[in-house]
């Protein structure tokens, strides 16, 4: 089979709800937005088979370990000399998917490459496999968000069980006026925030589950008022779920005060996935019938803000040659 150069792109995805309780079989909401990752696959028929060069901001190592995980998945014993190039929207380690995006996007190209194939579910197994080496037990969700796109209702029941749902409707454009405030990178990596709540939930079991069925129930709420098109029981279930990550203690004091000053003006503001502790947490998720309210009270915090729409398409292929 002659191989095919590919590029694929990928979008950045955000929790609206369920962060950290997902890892533990809790319902997490997701959406995926407009940023994307793009990754090339140009395969070299004069090069030495296997030989792989990668162009990316991304560890290299990360990258290979992407293209093995695959390779051996698909059960693919000879690959060809290939050039990959990896591009991207999406900043890492704010909690927006990145390391989720990259190996969705690196894997579907290979696997169109390869073998002329397209199953977004096929890639979304893989990745999951590729993201192991990033997270150590990450839920699933992230890279299950940014293959299918859309809004992503998911459940990890067992391992080797997952309850995906793409809701079938779109946010209501009155409702999908999001924005991200740059609080600045976290100095905790995600899988540092995901072992320090393992380790609160072990010695106080009873009171993360309570903290975790809250969580749920905004989970909940948010879908409801997301259908409805109802901004006030959004606004109310952002704020108490954001109250549930307060508690987990995975919100850093330094940009409480920007949250409580959010509701104060009447929004609603929340972290994403991980959070962090010791400086910024990444990307804040903020609404507000009036989102230019709150862009104007983060930049007096000092924080940009980014107007963003959530809900946006999931894997794509863009190019195919050969």
């Amino acid at each position: 089979m002659k191989h095919q150069a590919v590029t694929v792109s990928v979008p950045g995805k955000v929790l609206l709800m369920g962060d950290h309780a997902i890892v533990y079989g809790y319902p997490a909401l997701l959406a995926a937005v407009g940023m994307r990752t793009r990754v090339t696959v140009l395969p070299r028929p004069a090069g030495a088979p296997g030989d792989i060069t990668v162009r990316s901001a991304e560890p290299d190592g990360y990258i290979r370990h992407i293209i093995g995980v695959t390779r051996n998945l698909l059960g693919i014993k000879r690959i060809p000399a290939l050039t990959v190039t990896v591009e991207s929207d999406i900043p890492p380690g704010y909690h927006l998917g990145s390391s989720a995006a990259v190996a969705v996007a690196a894997v579907a190209a290979c696997m169109y490459s390869w073998k002329s194939v397209w199953n977004p579910a096929e890639i979304n197994r893989i990745a999951y496999e590729a993201e192991k080496h990033m997270h150590g037990n990450p839920s699933g969700g992230d890279n299950t968000a940014v293959t299918f796109g859309g809004l992503i209702w998911f459940r990890k029941e067992l391992e080797f069980l997952r309850s995906i749902w793409q809701l079938p409707f779109r946010i209501p454009d009155r409702l999908n006026r999001f924005l991200l405030i740059d609080t600045g990178r976290p100095a905790e990596s995600t899988g540092e925030m995901v072992a320090f709540v393992s380790s609160k939930l072990k010695a106080q079991n009873s009171k993360f589950k309570r903290i975790f069925a809250r969580n749920e129930e905004q989970t909940r709420n948010i879908t409801v008022a997301l259908k409805t098109g109802k901004l006030d029981g959004l606004l109310s279930a952002v704020r108490a779920g954001e109250g549930t990550l307060e508690e987990m203690g995975v919100v850093s004091a330094r940009v409480i005060p920007l949250i409580r000053a959010a509701e104060a003006a009447g929004g609603a503001a929340k972290i994403l996935g991980g959070g962090g502790r010791k400086r910024g947490v990444g990307y804040i998720l903020a609404c507000h019938r009036d989102p230019d309210r709150i862009a104007a009270l983060s930049r007096k915090f000092g924080y940009p803000a980014l107007p963003v729409r959530l809900g946006e398409e999931g894997v794509r292929l863009e190019k195919e040659s050969g």
